[in-house]
């Protein structure tokens, strides 16, 4: 007889270890979305630092939708996932990104400049400030200030995790 006929059981169990080897792999693919400078969500807030000698931009990008906030990496053209902040940190931050104005009075760029630049609803809005004092409005100093500690915070988190021995 060529053909056997396995029990019901073993039957369910091969199917699902099939099912499983299709589904796992592609999970895996989309939850580890990666991002590129090009293919970024509309909704999004670039922030960070430029200018000086070497006229170096250190920009970072926050995707206003689920909280990760990724670097700009110059050097090699990747972006780099600085980590996620939580719901209630990127509520506030919304909120407090609500009352910056962008359309405001502008300040001069100088030698060091701070950048606030929101994308959203196909609008591009752009802040720039000589220095971290000298920002347009208090809302929009204090809001870098809360991005940058946010980001100095996620960056000591995966240095100290990295030292950690297993």
């Amino acid at each position: 007889m060529p053909f056997e006929i396995l029990p019901c059981d073993l039957t369910i169990t091969i199917f699902t270890l099939r099912l499983l080897t299709y589904l796992v792999p592609l999970l895996l693919l989309t939850s580890c979305q990666k991002y590129t400078i090009d293919k970024l969500p509309e909704e999004r807030l670039h922030f960070g630092n430029a200018g000086g000698i070497t006229g170096e931009i250190r920009e970072y990008i926050l995707l206003m939708k689920n909280g990760r906030i990724l670097f700009d990496n110059q050097a090699t053209g990747e972006l780099e996932t600085i980590g996620k902040m939580k719901k209630e940190g990127l509520a506030a931050l919304k909120a407090e990104l609500a009352s910056v104005d962008f359309a405001g009075p502008k300040n001069k760029p100088g030698n060091m400049n701070t950048l606030l630049t929101l994308h959203s609803g196909g609008n591009i809005q752009r802040l720039q400030w000589s220095g971290p004092k000298n920002a347009p409005s208090e809302a929009a100093g204090h809001c870098f200030q809360e991005l940058m500690g946010t980001v100095r915070a996620m960056r000591e988190a995966g240095t100290s995790k990295a030292k950690t021995p297993k």
